[in-house]
């Protein structure tokens, strides 16, 4: 995800961040000194990164005063610190409905809508926003770029143009308006909104990045480097940068400083698959063929499938004179593209190596018949073979050798405030979940052992397999007690089982606000959002 997040992360949210102590508290005078204590508490463990703790005082304040916007507003901000995206627009939604001409609950579900991916639900948020806020720049730029990410350039380019105007000497505007140029493919535009970023602000990171890009896309390697150095001076934790001024490097055989960007690169991202396959194939130009073959091995340990890797680790087995390995590498290339015939010819070579004259003729033979067959116009067996069913971007592996530019404007930006407080984002087993004794005390003091007959009934359902009779039962649990946090959490996790995130994530977003804090951790491992 591209220039989006970045934005949101280092501008808008900051804002809001800053905002917090700072917004009124309008119709919450008259409400009860012990509702004011804790909505107090709640907002002070908010500003201290606690954002469970927060969340469960907020819970109180709803349920003293649940006419009140803030207290839902307050609880949304927390749950999108934990990456409960869900329960944010949920929040969101109950404050709106308590006020409606409060502008920063609209930003605030934008926000939430973006890192779901629902642009246009993000767009029609940040028009109400602008409506009420039209001074507010943060909201014209989320936007913009909300209208990028659904290529809407005409309307993306009139928003630009209304932030130029209004904030002329700021160079954000310039750098969204070279977005849409070069969405456009009118890189010409781009620069020169670009050079007008940079004339109003010198050191703009993204002002410097994209016009490295550009350069380094018309092979202008030096000048392309120059931009990169001011961007990497600016902020050196960014990976692509440093991937994408190595492949300048590289162009200008600088290979010592290509390689030293690579290995700051994965120090950044250790896995980061374009700086492993360009660092594996220049290691491969400098002979250090052992070291390449660990950043190929790396590569097809994520992904087995990626088959320009594969290529060439056998390539650099060959060189090692493992030719066995090479040999089992080039079949599995061979039988994902039987029209590659360079890999005939490689496995040909290494057959030989190993004493096997008959595979290795089989091999030469095949190629050239199949050059034969190219020449002449005709099909062979072999020559009609369908590959199976690609992409139009399937890559061709006649590039196999070709280093890769790292797409900076595709890059995931690192969630700066990793959730702190009660919950750290530790490694959480999504696992079927008991009442504690304290629960069951409570239900029984209550009368309620129907309730927990219930759920046990429901719970060993779930215990022998039977999912969808045992998410019934849970639904059936609930609906006699909408609290008991355990139910949702367990029917939750069971969704996950179907693999049904959109019933899954709310589930466990409510088992969260009552309490089963865990439950964040399985939605921020769960939830798809920014693919």
């Amino acid at each position: 995800m591209n220039p989006l997040r970045r934005f949101i992360s280092s501008v808008v949210f900051r804002i809001i961040a800053l905002a917090l102590p700072l917004l009124g508290m309008s119709g919450y005078v008259h409400a009860q000194i012990n509702a004011d204590r804790m909505m107090n508490i709640a907002r002070n463990a908010l500003a201290y990164d606690d954002y469970v703790l927060s969340i469960s005082y907020f819970n109180l304040v709803i349920n003293y005063k649940p006419h009140l916007y803030e207290p839902y507003f307050y609880r949304g901000v927390a749950k999108f610190y934990l990456e409960d995206y869900s329960g944010t627009v949920l929040d969101c939604t109950e404050a709106i409905r308590r006020n409606p001409y409060f502008p920063n609950t609209y930003e605030l579900r934008g926000l939430a809508y973006i890192n779901m991916n629902r642009f246009p639900e993000a767009i029609a948020d940040y028009r109400t926003a602008t409506d009420m806020s039209p001074d507010l720049r943060s909201l014209w730029h989320n936007l913009a770029l909300c209208y990028i990410e659904t290529d809407s350039l005409d309307q993306a380019d009139s928003i630009t143009s209304t932030i130029i105007k209004k904030w002329a000497k700021q160079a954000d505007g310039y750098t969204l308006k070279a977005q849409v140029f070069l969405q456009k493919k009118d890189t010409v535009a781009a620069e020169t909104c670009l050079d007008k970023a940079l004339e109003v602000d010198k050191y703009n990171i993204p002002a410097h990045t994209a016009k490295a890009n550009i350069l380094m896309s018309h092979e202008q390697y030096s000048e392309a480097i120059q931009h990169f150095d001011e961007s990497l001076r600016l902020n050196p934790k960014q990976a692509g940068c440093l991937i994408n001024r190595a492949l300048c490097h590289y162009h200008l055989n600088h290979y010592r400083d290509a390689m030293a960007d690579y290995d700051l690169a994965l120090e950044l991202e250790p896995k980061n698959f374009v700086g492993h396959y360009n660092r594996g194939l220049l290691r491969a130009n400098v002979g250090e063929d052992n070291l390449a073959i660990e950043d190929f091995n790396f590569i097809l340990s994520i992904d087995p499938d990626d088959m320009m890797a594969t290529f060439n680790r056998a390539t650099l087995l060959e060189n090692i004179g493992d030719y066995r390995g090479a040999i089992r590498d080039y079949t599995t290339v061979i039988n994902e593209f039987p029209k590659f015939l360079y890999g005939y010819e490689r496995r040909a070579a290494a057959r030989r190596m190993i004493g096997d004259n008959a595979g290795a003729n089989r091999d030469e033979e095949h190629v050239l018949k199949e050059q034969i067959a190219q020449r002449y116009g005709y099909s062979t067996p072999t020559s009609r073979q369908k590959n199976k069913t690609r992409k139009k971007s399937q890559i061709n592996l006649d590039d196999y050798q070709k280093l890769v530019e790292e797409d900076t404007q595709e890059q995931e930006p690192q969630y700066e405030s990793e959730y702190r407080g009660r919950v750290q984002n530790h490694e959480q087993e999504a696992k079927l979940m008991l009442p504690n004794a304290n629960t069951y005390q409570i239900y029984k003091t209550a009368g309620r052992v129907d309730l927990l007959d219930a759920f046990e009934h429901a719970f060993q359902q779930a215990q022998e397999g039977n999912i969808n009779e045992a998410i019934e039962s849970f639904t059936q649990v609930i609906l006699q007690n909408e609290h008991f946090a355990e139910a949702y959490f367990n029917r939750g996790i069971l969704y996950l089982l179907l693999d049904d995130a959109p019933h899954a994530i709310p589930d466990l977003s409510k088992a969260g606000e009552l309490g089963i804090y865990q439950a964040y951790n399985i939605i921020k491992k769960n939830q798809n959002i920014k693919k």
